[in-house]
């Protein structure tokens, strides 16, 4: 979703923009809804030559200035077909996870030598990076997904409207999750860290998980939810499944938790701050790019439950704290992660302007 949204917003500035992906896919949906230009064309493996044969049509027909891949795989295609086309357009890859694949030999060292650009979403995978990638250290650069701010503003919804319709009451503090339902997310540990707070702490506390299973997960989700009625929780535990208004939701929220293991970026809980939310995130990987410790939220060790719950307590027994932790992660996000400013950048680097990271 970050392709529509840049796509869009480079649209807005004036820039003509098409969209490149598979046939039938969300993606595709999601490009024509927004009014951009959107082309099906990538295939699988087993057309290869073919995918490659259209490519170098297209980017012969459209003379393109720039080409911007949000996967790695796409390489394979996109560099025979620029060259087949005598296409001079400026190359640029976003990487958005973690490899542990090594890639130099002499195959990848032409496919990545095609780039003016990586771009790595956070710090964490910016190293990755560089040990499993052919390219110098002077081509890569930090560039975090961006968050459009006029959608992630707590002033445009009502928390009590959204607690009424999820049920829940004005009188208790809701703290939640929000992510697909996938192993290393950290669904189990919020689950305990609900099932601690719920015996020790006294107080009237609900929980709310927000998403659903990805393809081919639904086990997983299922297990999620049976561990919450095995943990006795069915009477503070709510899942909403997967949903679009995620920005609406989060109004309804006291504390957000983001127990994620190992997260490239974590634009879900860049999102809560923004919705000026405080939180209680691991403290791994791309986290660390975001969450400022004691002043725009609270870290704690990966896989913890027992820190988990600790961080939700603390911010539980002092609203001072909610309050500041909110205040100052709203602006961390504005100076930092806004789609904007991310956009500004990416126009510095393709028209060639110096770019400071």
């Amino acid at each position: 979703m970050q392709a529509v949204l840049i796509s869009r917003e480079l649209r807005r500035r004036g820039h003509d923009v098409s969209l490149l992906c598979t046939p039938r896919s969300t993606i595709l949906k999601e490009a024509y809804a927004a009014g951009i230009p959107a082309v099906g064309l990538l295939g699988d493996d087993k057309q290869a030559f073919r995918t490659i044969r259209e490519l170098s049509r297209l980017l012969r027909d459209y003379d393109f200035d720039v080409v911007h891949t949000h996967l790695s795989h796409d390489l394979w295609w996109l560099v025979p077909a620029l060259k087949l086309a005598s296409s001079d357009a400026k190359f640029f890859l976003t990487k958005h996870m973690a490899s542990g694949v090594k890639k130099t030999d002499p195959l990848h060292r032409f496919l990545y030598g095609r780039l003016q650009g990586t771009f790595a979403i956070s710090n964490y995978i910016k190293g990755s990076v560089l040990n499993t990638c052919p390219v110098p250290e002077s081509k890569v650069h930090v560039l975090p997904p961006g968050i459009p701010l006029e959608t992630f503003d707590p002033s445009l919804y009502r928390k009590s409207e959204v607690r009424a319709e999820l049920g829940i009451p004005e009188n208790t503090l809701l703290i939640g999750m929000v992510g697909r339902m996938s192993p290393g997310k950290g669904h189990e540990e919020f689950l305990m860290a609900a099932k601690s707070l719920t015996d020790s702490s006294g107080m009237n506390l609900q929980f709310l998980v927000v998403g659903g299973a990805s393809f081919g997960e639904g086990p997983y989700e299922s297990k999620i939810r049976n561990l919450a009625g095995d943990l006795g929780l069915k009477d503070v535990v709510t899942f909403t499944g997967f949903r679009k208004d995620v920005p609406r939701l989060l109004t309804a929220f006291d504390i957000l938790a983001f127990p994620s293991h190992e997260e490239s970026f974590g634009l879900g809980l860049a999102e809560a701050m923004a919705m000026k939310l405080p939180v209680v995130a691991s403290k791994s990987a791309g986290v660390l790019d975001i969450v400022v410790d004691n002043e725009t939220g609270l870290l704690v060790p990966p896989k913890d439950y027992k820190s988990l719950a600790d961080g939700i307590l603390r911010l539980v027994r002092d609203p001072n704290v909610r309050r500041s932790h909110g205040e100052a992660g709203r602006k961390r996000v504005e100076q930092l992660f806004s789609l904007s400013s991310g956009v500004d950048s990416l126009e510095r680097y393709y028209t060639g302007k110096e770019v400071e990271d």
